[in-house]
């Protein structure tokens, strides 16, 4: 992994995140926003039409002496607190023309009468930070942050907020709009592209392009057998993927693959606080594999010059 990382030199950082980097790889065209929402919502089996949807992610906000900030996300509602909470929702915004939907019970989404000028970041960016600058902006703004701002009032003592703080469990009481737009068109020519990811966004724009995720293999060798003629490949591995598989099933054959000319280039996508952090090391010349295959690299200097301040 180190190896490739040192190929690829100085990585590029995308404000929007892993997303946004996915995105633009398999030819979705940024909106004012980028317009995963919708994306999202039809791989969740729900047609969004022509509408404007944003996800609504379920967040727990906390509030401290100066400001307020984004504890985390949401993930362990039960199919019955989504529904109660969509519910109340609904009946407050039914006249601002504003619709939740949860296809999942962590998963919100919500569609709203007209078309909004906005542009957000990922929950994942705001985790632990203060709010305020990072709150919707553009020209309709303004409506999406106060309806926010009424959310967390209604949610703050909402019943299943009170239950679950009983309970010694996070409550939901508030939710975090990002990713809206409408549906876009599939890119056309379809992206040639093989996608091997359990869920999540990766999972949804391969939905979106008329290629269906497959499941994880085992190792690299696999994952390109089963591509057969795609022109990329999009691996999204487990967050519990131990270091010593990465190395032996992927990292390493990677490497190789790239030395041996059988890819073109190899891109490493990583998290790093909401701002992907992408490093593509493309195949090195001669005397740069002999050499680098005596070098020895650092994996945490690496990994380190590449933080940012974002």
């Amino acid at each position: 992994l180190a190896h490739l990382l040192a190929m690829a030199g100085v990585p590029m950082r995308e404000s929007g995140g892993i997303a946004a980097a996915l995105a633009a790889r398999y030819g979705v065209i940024r909106q004012t926003d980028w317009p995963l929402a919708p994306i999202r919502l039809a791989a969740l089996g729900v047609d969004p039409g022509a509408a404007f949807w944003l996800a609504a992610d379920p967040v727990t906000l906390t509030v401290g002496r100066s400001d307020v900030r984004l504890a985390g996300i949401v993930l362990d509602l039960s199919r019955t607190d989504a529904d109660a909470l969509v519910a109340t929702l609904n009946a407050h915004f039914a006249s601002d023309g504003l619709t939740f939907v949860a296809p999942r019970a962590d998963a919100f989404f919500v569609r709203a009468a007209t078309r909004s000028r906005l542009s957000t970041r990922s929950p994942d960016a705001a985790l632990g930070r203060p709010l305020h600058p990072l709150l919707p902006e553009g020209a309709d703004a303004g409506a999406w942050r106060r309806w926010q701002a009424e959310i967390e009032m209604l949610l703050h003592e909402h019943p299943v907020n009170i239950e679950r703080e009983c309970a010694g469990r996070s409550p939901a009481n508030s939710v975090w709009f990002s990713c809206g737009g409408t549906m876009p068109q599939p890119p056309v020519p379809a992206v040639s592209t093989c996608t091997f990811a359990a869920a999540g966004t990766a999972a949804a724009l391969a939905a979106h392009v008329g290629s269906p995720a497959c499941a994880l293999p085992s190792h690299l060798g696999a994952a390109r057998e089963a591509a057969g003629g795609a022109a990329s490949i999009v691996v999204v591995l487990e967050p519990a993927l131990g270091v010593a598989t990465l190395e032996r099933s992927w990292a390493a054959p990677a490497r190789d693959a790239l030395a041996g000319g059988a890819f073109e280039s190899v891109t490493l996508l990583a998290d790093d606080m909401g701002v992907a952090v992408a490093w593509r090391a493309r195949r090195p010349g001669f005397w740069q594999r002999f050499a680098g295959r005596h070098r020895q690299h650092d994996l945490a200097a690496l990994l380190g010059s590449a933080s940012g301040d974002d």
